[in-house]
């Protein structure tokens, strides 16, 4: 079984605790039925921002003369149909 200590125990040694757990020691807690383990975690390093256009690829310049890409539009629908809870005889469509 492992030596696991109660937070009322780890209180005052919280510092030795901590050092040891960043020996790479085993280091673990108790608190009701639960059991906790203290290690150290490398720090993560952020991913460094990239310029723009850092992507792109060679002799692809698409995109390379505009910030933003360009909005696609849809074709214009040949959808006659009368969409639901609208009557073409109570609502006529504009300019009809």
């Amino acid at each position: 079984m492992l030596k696991a200590l109660t937070v009322s125990e780890a209180k005052p040694k919280l510092g030795s605790l901590l050092d040891k757990a960043g020996n790479g020691q085993s280091v673990y807690l108790r608190r009701k039925e639960r059991l906790y383990r203290i290690e150290l975690v490398a720090e993560i390093e952020p991913i460094p921002a990239r310029p723009f256009g850092y992507f792109n690829i060679e002799g692809d310049d698409q995109w390379s003369h505009s910030p933003t890409p360009p909005v696609l539009a849809l074709p214009p629908s040949n959808d006659t149909r009368t969409p639901v809870g609208h009557s073409p005889l109570q609502n006529p469509p504009a300019g009809h």
